[in-house]
């Protein structure tokens, strides 16, 4: 798997490049008590353990993809190795645009977030350099035909981050996309056949949209109406864009559509149905009340404890999800008809292409 995204997807680049704040360490190191696999290292995971990516790999029986951060130049790669170019934070956004119009939550990053950019530009190294040091051109597209690419949510950190700005949300929707488009472009033109490209999940739902948003503006469950519908019409022009890719390339690539958004409203829909009893606190945080959290003082800081059970809660802490969450999403992917095409479409057309 070559996979790319933001703190939902990445295992490790933020932490190996330096840019998360220092107390986010105290619950990479365990000082903030995880719950959940007591033998599984987090290596710099926003959650309690493992993620989508990881689940994902497990069920496909191959291996989880290794930070792009981690990977030396005698690196041994071949069709068997998997690199996570995902880092946390990342926005769509320029970071000088945050600087610029002095806005934006850093809350667990340092300074100026990594752009969508940044992540084309270590794909780009990676082939040239390590995967198709030697090999001809149609060599290197053959080799990068054979793996499968996921395109984890994109934009989540950028709403995150202006929530309570004055920046236009259908801006940021068309912006994002855009870069969304530069990816899959570069990844197609590389030599990719087998993309799956995650949906954004209803961001105004999480811990930290409901405190940043007034009663005025919230649905029925407490959500952000505002970021909601940001959401959805970022999902729905994601939608069209990748039908635009689909028809481009036809029946020489297969682009599945992994529906995120849908598959965390059933979940939510039947909490009790999935294994949880809360579905709007965060395990980790300070505060109590219904959402346990506080933007001044998140999970790892000073006074924050994590529940005693994550595996019954949906959030982690506040903005992520726990690992029992992440495993219930990938069971939706892989079995439940959240993925069209589905995996078992991706995996019979990669055996009927030879790759």
């Amino acid at each position: 798997v070559f996979a790319f995204g933001d703190s939902y997807t990445d295992t490790g680049n933020a932490r190996l490049i330096g840019i998360l704040k220092s107390f986010v360490g105290a619950v990479l190191t365990g000082r903030v008590s995880q719950g959940g696999n007591s033998n599984f290292k987090l290596g710099g995971r926003s959650s309690n353990g493992r993620m989508v990516v990881d689940f994902l790999c497990d069920s496909l029986n191959i291996p989880t993809p290794i930070p792009y951060k981690a990977i030396s130049s005698d690196f041994d790669f071949d069709s068997n190795s998997g690199v996570n170019f995902a880092v946390g934070g990342a926005t769509s956004l320029s970071g000088d645009f945050f600087v610029n119009h002095k806005i934006g939550h850093t809350l667990m990053w340092k300074g100026i977030p990594l752009g969508f950019q940044t992540q084309i530009e270590w794909f780009n190294h990676f082939v040239t350099r390590i995967a198709c040091k030697r090999k001809t051109e149609e060599e290197c597209k053959a080799e990068m035909g054979k793996h499968l690419i996921w395109l984890g949510q994109m934009g989540v950190d950028d709403f995150a981050r202006v929530i309570g700005s004055s920046v236009s949300m259908r801006w940021l929707t068309d912006i994002t996309i855009n870069h969304i488009s530069k990816i899959l472009t570069t990844l197609l033109d590389s030599g990719g056949k087998f993309v799956v490209v995650q949906r954004l999940p209803p961001v105004g739902c999480c811990p930290l949209s409901k405190l940043l948003t007034p009663q005025s503006e919230k649905d029925e469950m407490g959500c952000s109406l505002v970021i909601n519908r940001a959401v959805m019409a970022h999902n729905e022009l994601l939608q069209k864009t990748l039908e635009d890719f689909r028809v481009r390339h036809g029946t020489e690539v297969t682009i599945s559509y992994a529906d995120y958004f849908n598959a965390y409203k059933a979940i939510m829909g039947n909490l009790a149905g999935f294994g949880f009893s809360d579905g709007s606190e965060a395990c980790c945080g300070v505060g109590g009340g219904l959402l346990n959290f506080n933007l001044h003082n998140l999970c790892g800081m000073a006074g924050t404890t994590a529940c005693e059970k994550p595996s019954n809660h949906v959030h982690w802490d506040g903005l992520h999800l726990t690992e029992a969450m992440h495993k219930q999403i990938t069971r939706l992917f892989l079995h439940g008809g959240y993925c069209k095409p589905s995996f078992d479409d991706i995996i019979s057309r990669q055996r009927n292409s030879g790759t």
